[in-house]
C-alpha cells in the first residue's frame, strides 16, 4: 500500500469516526433536553389511598378502540377496562379528554390525572417518567391507503407520503426514527389520521392491526397492509410514586376471570380484516336468451321510472336474487325487497303478484329521482344518489352530501365524495354533529350497495344481452335495500 493510499484510508477513517462523534452528540443533547422537559418527575403525592376518597382520574383521547361518545352510551376497550376496574374499588370515574400529549403528561405529573389510557406505548426517554401497567394488548403496524377501484393499487412504499400519528404506538422517538420506515410524524389522533386518509388528504397512514380489524368493514374504500416494525405491548401509564396504584391495578389484569373477560371484550371490538387489494366486484349468473324470469315485467315497468330496465333487473338480483318469496331478518319481502312501511305506502301486499312490486319499485325511483333533482343536476350522478337513497334513506344521503361539503369533497359527485362521507356517518364524531339531523347510518352497506349495482349493470352490458348504449351513459349504479328499505 502506498504512502497515499494509507493516507486517503486515515482520511475517510477519521471521517467516519468524526460522524459518529457527531451523531453521539447530537442524540446525547437530545436525550439530554428529553430528561429536562417539565413532566420528567410527578409533582404531587398522591396514590391509591388519596384517589379512593376522591376520584379516579383518566387522561385519554378520542378513539373508537380507547373512548368515545356515542348518544346513548360511551363506548371503547381501554375505557371499559378503566370502568370494570374503578367499580372494583369503588371509586368514581372522571374521563378527561386531551388533544395535546405534552399536556397529557403534564397533567399526570401535576396530579390533575391518575393514569393514561390512550393506547399508550412508551418510549425510551419516557421509562424513566412514568409507570406502566401489565400489558392490556399486543399490537402490529399496518399501513392504511385507499383501495384502488379494479386494479392493483400502490405497494406502501410507492405511496406519497406515510403519515404516523404523535399518538400512535408506532410513533417517531427522540431520533427521529419509528418502527415503521420513512413516516411523517404529524399532530392528529390515529383516527384523524385514518379518516385524513379516507378523504385524501394524505395518502397512506400508520395504524394497529387492532385498529385496522375494527374499521376494515365499516371504513370500506381502504385497505390495511401489514409491514415489519415489531409488535408493541399497550399499557396504562401512571406516576412513579404511585406504587399502590400500580400493584393494584396489576393483580386485578392479572387476574384468570379478568385475563379472559378482557380477551372476550376485545374480541368484540375487533372485526374480520378485509383481504387487501381492489374493491370487489360483484357479478351474476346470465342465461343465454334472458337475464332473469321476470325480464317481461322488468320490460313493461321500468320504463316507468325514466331508466333502462335491465337497472331494475340489477337491483332485484342484488335484492333478492331474484326469490320472489324473500323475506328479510328485517322484514323486507319480496323480489324487491320492500320494507313494509314502504310497501303499504306503494299499495303492496303478500299477495300481489311480481309485476306490482317491480311496477312500484319503479315509481319509487322516479320519485326518489324527482327528489334529486335540482340538488344533483347531472343525470348520471343523481342515479347514484337515488340507489344511495333507497338503500338507506333520503334522510342520511342528504347528512352525508352535507358533510361531504364540510369536508371539501364534491357533493354533487358520488364516487370518491359523497360515498366516502357516507362511510363517516357510522362514526359518532360526524353523524353526531349538531348539522347532520339523521344520525347513525350503516355507511359500508351504502357504499357497497351502489358500487354493487353499477357492477351488475356493467355486468349485463359486457355479457352482450340486449341492453341499450344509452344505458351505460345513463349511469350504472347500485341499488337494492335502499329502495326497499326507503
Amino acid at each position: 500500500m502506498t504512502v497515499k493510499q494509507r493516507t486517503g484510508l486515515w482520511i475517510l477513517l477519521a471521517a467516519v469516526v468524526g460522524a459518529f462523534v457527531v451523531g453521539w452528540f447530537i442524540r446525547s443533547r437530545r436525550m439530554s433536553a428529553m430528561d429536562h422537559v417539565p413532566w420528567a418527575a410527578p409533582k404531587v403525592e398522591r396514590d391509591l389511598t388519596e384517589i379512593r376518597s376522591d376520584t379516579l382520574r383518566m387522561l385519554t383521547i378520542r378513539d373508537p378502540l380507547i373512548w368515545e361518545e356515542r348518544p346513548s352510551a360511551v363506548t371503547g376497550f381501554e375505557f371499559e377496562v378503566v370502568e370494570r376496574f374503578v367499580r372494583q374499588l369503588g371509586v368514581p370515574l372522571k374521563v378527561l379528554e386531551m388533544t395535546d400529549r405534552d399536556s397529557m403528561y403534564q397533567w399526570l405529573q401535576d396530579g390533575r390525572g391518575d393514569l393514561i389510557a390512550a393506547s399508550y406505548v412508551p418510549l425510551r426517554p419516557e421509562r424513566k417518567w412514568f409507570a406502566t401497567s401489565l400489558p392490556l394488548y399486543t399490537v402490529n403496524p399496518m399501513i392504511a391507503r385507499i383501495r384502488s377501484g379494479g386494479k392493483e393499487g400502490r405497494t406502501p412504499a410507492e405511496a406519497d407520503s406515510v403519515v404516523v400519528s404523535d399518538w400512535s404506538p408506532f410513533r417517531n422517538g427522540p431520533h427521529g426514527r419509528g418502527p415503521v420506515k420513512g413516516t411523517v410524524t404529524a399532530r392528529c389522533t390515529p383516527d384523524e389520521a385514518l379518516v385524513d386518509v379516507l378523504l385524501g388528504r394524505s395518502a397512506a397512514c400508520v395504524v394497529t392491526d387492532a385498529v385496522a380489524m375494527h374499521e376494515g368493514v365499516r371504513m370500506s374504500a381502504l385497505e390495511f397492509i401489514p409491514v415489519k416494525g415489531g409488535d408493541r405491548e399497550i399499557s396504562f401509564a401512571m406516576r412513579t410514586n404511585a406504587p399502590e396504584l400500580k400493584a393494584t391495578l396489576d393483580t386485578w389484569l392479572a387476574a384468570p376471570e379478568e385475563t379472559r373477560f378482557r380477551s372476550a371484550m376485545l374480541d368484540g371490538y375487533l372485526g374480520r380484516l378485509p383481504k387487501p387489494g381492489p374493491l370487489r366486484q360483484r357479478t351474476m349468473p346470465v342465461a343465454a336468451d334472458s337475464i332473469s324470469p321476470y325480464d317481461a315485467e322488468f320490460r313493461a315497468h321500468g320504463a316507468t321510472a325514466g331508466w333502462e330496465w335491465e337497472l331494475l333487473a340489477a337491483m332485484a338480483w342484488r335484492e333478492s336474487r331474484f326469490d320472489s318469496t324473500a323475506i328479510s331478518s328485517k322484514g323486507a319481502l319480496g323480489i324487491m325487497q320492500f320494507m313494509p312501511t314502504t310497501a303499504v305506502r306503494y299499495g303492496l301486499d303478500t299477495a300481489m303478484s311480481v309485476g306490482d312490486h317491480i311496477r312500484a319499485a319503479g315509481r319509487y325511483i322516479a320519485r326518489l329521482d324527482t327528489v334529486w333533482m335540482r340538488a344533483v343536476p347531472d343525470r348520471s350522478q343523481r342515479l347514484r344518489f337515488v340507489l344511495a337513497s333507497y338503500n338507506a334513506g333520503v334522510g342520511h344521503i342528504i347528512d352525508a352530501q352535507r358533510l361531504a361539503e364540510r369536508l371539501g369533497l364534491d357533493p354533487k359527485r358520488w364516487e370518491d365524495n359523497v360515498e366516502r362521507a357516507v362511510l363517516l356517518l357510522a362514526k359518532p364524531a360526524f353523524y353526531m354533529r349538531p348539522e347532520l339531523k339523521n344520525g347513525y347510518c350503516k355507511g359500508s352497506q351504502v357504499f357497497h350497495y351502489v358500487r354493487d349495482i353499477i357492477g351488475l349493470y356493467e355486468h349485463l352490458v359486457r355479457s352482450g344481452k340486449p341492453v341499450r348504449k344509452r344505458a351505460m351513459g345513463a349511469s350504472p349504479t347500485r341499488a337494492s335495500g335502499v329502495m326497499s328499505r326507503g
